[in-house]
């Protein structure tokens, strides 16, 4: 909406018409992504990452990265909603419930710390930053996964598997010890 809008210049109705929706949601959509930039820096990163709504999703989304990071995929299993999806554009290839995406995962995640992360946030929700310890024993950015909540499980992972992604988000291209955030 907003490329269209303000940069194309295109009226509200016109967008309306090629999306085939209302003026109003275009409208909405408009507000909504201004709102998104305005809490932008200068090169494009969030200025504060916000928290989740409320205690049970901080404490999800930690145990998720924590298992995440110890390769524990009976732990990420348990935490995922028993139909979840995990999802790679530009990837056709996804797979849908809690055991099967454990299968994908188990022989990708490596050993106990061969992933480890940085939160972020990326279209309004919960996002890490991936970074793969290489054979040189140094983490470099892999991608970006994007976690969804709902019911109190992880209901979807959608991971972008692009380093570059990550550097875009104003994040470092090798993860030192001891960052999270």
């Amino acid at each position: 909406m907003l490329i269209l809008r303000d940069v194309l210049r295109w009226r509200a109705a016109e967008v309306a018409r090629l999306l085939d929706t209302t003026t109003t949601a275009v409208n909405s959509a408009l507000r909504r992504a201004r709102a998104q930039l305005a809490g932008l820096d200068a090169d494009g990163v969030a200025r504060v990452a916000p928290e989740p709504s409320d205690a049970r999703q901080r404490e999800l989304l930690d145990r998720y990265v924590a298992a995440f990071e110890h390769a524990d995929v009976d732990g990420l299993v348990r935490l995922l909603a028993r139909d979840a999806v995990l999802e790679m554009p530009p990837h056709a290839t996804w797979f849908r419930g809690a055991e099967t995406v454990g299968r994908f995962l188990a022989p990708r995640l490596g050993a106990p710390g061969d992933m480890l992360t940085i939160e972020t946030r990326a279209n309004g929700q919960p996002a890490h930053a991936m970074y793969k310890r290489g054979e040189d024993g140094v983490h470099r950015a892999h991608g970006l996964m994007l976690l969804t909540m709902a019911g109190g499980r992880i209901d979807r992972v959608t991971v972008f598997r692009d380093a570059e992604l990550v550097r875009a988000f104003g994040l470092p291209a090798v993860r030192s010890a001891g960052a999270t955030r």
